[in-house]
């Protein structure tokens, strides 16, 4: 497998960003990304999709304006928003061939950011949606910064501060939805590069080339990477939608030379695929070498730990059915959440 790292849920100056797609791309180009993916509210400025160097920009659009945000990707045609019925949203996203995913569903807000406004998501009776972002980084830190003491302690030293990892709420939410369906988990940056001014305080809350050396998503392709716009937007998209990508931290650690897949029968299956249980399914998990010994690996069956693990390179036998993810930390820092392995009896 080829895996490329990309940065999802930005925005640019075509909406509220702080940047022209092609001075994001020059950013994520500096910070080693293979592709981006730009959501604009309101506007899918399909001209900008290509190649900027060696960075791949793709642009969807985030969908809605007081709640219930939905990341339409690989779509052609603006989507008209529906706060009161995100059913309509996403019908019309899935009519257009598209993927789709709830953003930031469960924002807590901050009194010193948009007088505690939140978008959240919640309508959990809407079905047909690709995936969830169970991480936006840009809200979680905004969710952690409650006072000016804690707003300036974070935003000059201690930036990682709120940073925990996935939201609890929305990985629960995941897990119990992946026990009757597949879905995809992501994490998106909500770039913006925001300046504010307040008082004494000069500060572009998270720049873009800070945000895209956080949180990223690892596609998964059985082909490197297409240099033709179509063959390669189509390769991202359909690694996305099968699940075959985890989230990676790069504040952490990168992750070059990890691996989580299943054998069974003398043959291989990845994150998103449904393997056989018999007597030598066996799910492996690969970590790199600089990683041993400040690694810890929690296996997730079914929402619920399995076992932790501090060692890497290992092969786990899989004795129930069910769904198999991994949450990785090292060096005490949050740094792989991958999709799930299904298993089925």
């Amino acid at each position: 497998m080829h895996s490329y790292i990309g940065n999802i849920h930005i925005h640019s100056s075509h909406s509220d960003g702080a940047q022209s797609i092609p001075e994001i791309a020059k950013e994520a180009s500096q910070a080693g990304l293979d592709f981006i993916i730009v959501t604009d509210h309101d506007i899918i400025p399909l001209s900008d999709e290509g190649f900027y160097d060696d960075v791949l920009v793709l642009c969807g659009t985030e969908v809605n304006d007081t709640k219930h945000h939905y990341l339409a990707l690989n779509v052609h045609e603006v989507i008209p928003p529906n706060d009161e019925n995100p059913q309509q949203v996403i019908d019309a996203v899935n009519a257009q061939n598209g993927l789709g995913f709830i953003a930031h569903p469960y924002e807590k807000g901050s009194p010193l950011v948009l007088n505690n406004r939140t978008y959240p998501w919640t309508d959990w009776s809407v079905t047909g949606f690709t995936g969830i972002e169970v991480w936006n980084w840009s809200s979680q830190w905004r969710d952690g910064v409650q006072n000016i003491l804690l707003g300036l302690f974070y935003a000059y030293l201690h930036p990682t501060g709120p940073i925990t990892g996935p939201t609890p709420e929305a990985m629960a939410r995941f897990d119990e939805i992946t026990r009757s369906r597949k879905i995809t988990a992501i994490a998106g940056s909500d770039a913006h590069n925001w300046p504010i001014r307040r008082g004494p305080i000069r500060r572009d809350i998270f720049p873009y080339h800070y945000l895209f050396r956080t949180a990223n998503n690892c596609v998964l392709l059985s082909e490197p990477l297409s240099k033709d716009l179509p063959t390669a937007k189509a390769q991202i998209y359909a690694a996305l939608r099968h699940g075959r990508s985890y989230i990676v931290n790069r504040l952490a650690s990168e992750a070059t030379g990890f691996a989580f897949f299943a054998t069974c029968d003398h043959t291989q299956y990845q994150m998103g695929d449904t393997v056989p249980l018999t007597d030598n399914t066996a799910l492996h998990v690969q970590c790199p070498l600089e990683c041993r010994g400040c690694t810890t690996i929690r296996i997730i069956h079914n929402g619920t730990l399995l076992d932790e693990i501090d060692r890497c390179n290992v092969a786990i036998r899989a004795y129930k059915p069910g769904t198999y993810r991994l949450e990785i930390r090292h060096g005490n820092k949050p740094w792989i959440f991958t999709n799930p392995i299904y298993v089925s009896s």
